[in-house]
């Protein structure tokens, strides 16, 4: 995170006319990212940062809208929003190195009807993609239900700015002399811990995901395909 382009608490207190209790309040109902929570160590000792055009940009965007949204509503109505600006034509990503048509599908998708993804149907599509030699039909439908049920906007934000992966695991289980295998979906860091007879099929960076959704569509949206400049990026994939 920019250094540089962080705020201090009080100070985004000060410029919005909110309270402590309000600030923490809208970050337990998910209307403000926990990453946006910096802590660093100043000369007073340990204070929070903000970036500080995310937060104020944020906090404007609550206040205007709680009076017409109930609170519970407001980080689903944000998410909505935030979504519709980040379409991604379908058709243009069909190159990209992290898209898979057959993920689709898994993804609950349908190619032929589908137009455009948010920023989310494309993060499980990718990560469809990279498990489809590991996993099951029925891990990957647990992948994708573990995925959309926690695919809101702060989610996203965590995902890309924290050691954030999806572990998918297997444990053979035995009781009264019947054996069985589980699967298991985690979203974790790298370095977690699990039972010692869980075996990890495959784990996915969902930083380094995200960044190559994000390089793709700044490629497709910053010009034209064609000419010298698509070829060009045609050759570096």
């Amino acid at each position: 995170m920019d250094e540089e382009n962080l705020v201090a608490k009080k100070e985004v207190l000060r410029q919005t006319g909110i309270s402590y209790g309000q600030l923490y309040r809208w970050k337990r109902k998910g209307l403000i990212p926990e990453a946006w929570f910096v802590r660093r160590s100043t000369f007073t000792g340990q204070e929070t940062f903000f970036p500080r055009d995310k937060i104020l940009e944020r906090i404007e965007r609550i206040k205007s809208m709680k009076d017409t949204h109930p609170l519970d509503d407001l980080a689903d109505v944000i998410t909505q929003q935030v979504n519709a600006k980040v379409q991604i034509a379908l058709d243009r990503m069909r190159g990209a190195t992290w898209f898979d048509e057959a993920a689709l599908k898994d993804c609950g998708l349908d190619g032929a009807a589908s137009k455009s993804l948010t920023l989310a149907d494309a993060l499980c599509i990718a990560v469809a993609s990279r498990l489809r030699s590991a996993a099951r039909p029925e891990e990957q439908a647990l992948v994708q239900r573990t995925l959309r049920k926690n695919l809101n906007e702060s989610f996203l934000e965590r995902a890309a700015e924290t050691d954030l992966h999806l572990h998918l695991l297997r444990k053979r289980v035995s009781a009264g002399g019947i054996s069985a295998e589980i699967s298991l979906v985690a979203l974790a860091p790298l370095d977690a811990l699990f039972d010692p007879d869980v075996q990890r099929v495959e784990t996915v960076d969902l930083r380094n995901t995200l960044e190559r959704i994000k390089l793709d569509l700044a490629q497709e949206t910053g010009g034209p395909r064609g000419g010298a400049a698509s070829g060009k990026r045609e050759e570096e994939r």
